[in-house]
């Protein structure tokens, strides 16, 4: 079994952290930290707890002054990487969450510190509340850090503003208007890096969720500028594509309308336990007088813990097949826990959806 994330937080981390702390605050007493951290408490924490508990302590042994406490976090970090830590790591998190605490109400000195720290772990969470105090700081700046030299800057200037962060607070005047985003992510249209290309295809998923027409605009306006906007563009449409939006399809080459066939859709069993694999094997006619484009996908309705059903949609391939010929398809699919689901026995459903329109549909059961 995997161990759990909030082990993370075991002796390793505590010397490493406390070293950093050592090397820039001279009166640090590492004793005292390890009993004010590791309380009667500390071993029942889950990983949040144990997070917002680090956040509190470290606040308690920082200068008292705003500027001060940034200026020493700051300093920590760099002793961090003096150690190897690298950027981008998710275990120092709680160390930025300082900054939203006292930082509210002295926003240049707060922007100052994101640009610093979002390298080396990511504000995508601890920035929400700015967004909420201060939105139009916050969004000029954001157009300012989409042309920044340094690619995680840029990203944080998409992640920073997304709408619905999974996880992270909801920026609701976003949800409502995104208006004040688009202007940031066309700086970043054509970013050569994969790593803010990504960010701002998530934004605009995001928005689409809310304002299709947004992103369909969008589409319209910059579509074969480059390859990388292209890729863009289509991760960024994956909800409307997935949920069979016709204009989307379109814009991307696939048609609801294409005429076509589903033949012989077989599943290899009808009863599969937890771990197990199940495959699909279905043929595929393109009924139409000329080549066509087509975008396969299936979409299982998973049982839940009450008995209801949560779908969810799985993509196979897109495919250019000739006019009036059949292609052979196979797809496997694993029924393992994530973290992100958990299954549940029962009678489920499978079905082949194709240019956003079901076409075959089968049942299997999930047994104990």
């Amino acid at each position: 079994m995997a161990d759990l994330l909030k082990n993370l937080y075991g002796d390793t981390f505590f010397k490493q952290y406390c070293t950093a702390l050592t090397t820039v605050i001279p009166s640090f007493d590492e004793d005292a930290f390890d009993k004010v951290v590791h309380t009667d408490e500390w071993e029942a924490m889950e990983l949040k707890q144990r997070m917002k508990h680090l956040t509190q302590v470290t606040d308690q042994i920082l200068p008292i002054k705003y500027t001060d406490k940034v200026a020493t976090i700051i300093d920590i970090i760099g002793a961090l990487r003096s150690q190897g830590v690298g950027d981008q790591n998710f275990i120092y998190t709680f160390l930025i969450d300082i900054i939203p605490l006292h930082g509210l109400q002295d926003i240049e000195t707060s922007i100052s510190a994101i640009e610093k720290i979002t390298s080396f772990t990511s504000f995508e969470f601890a920035g929400r509340l700015f967004f909420v105090h201060h939105p139009d700081r916050m969004m000029n700046q954001m157009k300012i850090w989409a042309r920044h030299t340094n690619p995680h800057v840029r990203r944080y200037a998409s992640e920073g503003c997304r709408p619905r962060l999974p996880w992270g607070l909801q920026l609701k005047q976003f949800v409502l208007d995104p208006s004040p985003i688009i202007p940031v992510l066309e700086l970043m249209m054509e970013d050569d890096s994969e790593y803010v290309r990504k960010s701002v295809a998530n934004n605009l998923n995001d928005i689409s969720k809310d304002h299709p027409e947004v992103v369909i605009n969008l589409i319209k306006k910059w579509k074969d500028a480059s390859k990388n906007t292209n890729w863009i563009l289509k991760h960024g449409a994956r909800t409307l594509l997935k949920s069979g939006h016709s204009e989307a399809l379109s814009l991307f080459g696939t048609s609801t309308e294409t005429p076509c066939t589903i033949q012989e859709f077989v599943l290899d069993k009808d009863k599969i336990q937890l771990d197990d694999e199940i495959k699909m094997t279905f043929s595929l006619q393109n009924d139409a007088t000329e080549d066509a484009q087509f975008r396969l996908e299936y979409v299982i309705h998973f049982v839940k813990q009450r008995g209801q059903t949560s779908k969810k949609i799985f993509k196979i391939s897109e495919s250019q097949i000739a006019a009036k010929a059949t292609k052979v398809m196979t797809k496997t699919h694993k029924f393992s826990d994530l973290s992100t689901r958990k299954h549940y026995t029962g009678l489920h459903t499978i079905a082949l959806v194709v240019n956003g329109v079901q076409k075959g549909i089968s049942t299997f059961h999930l047994e104990a």
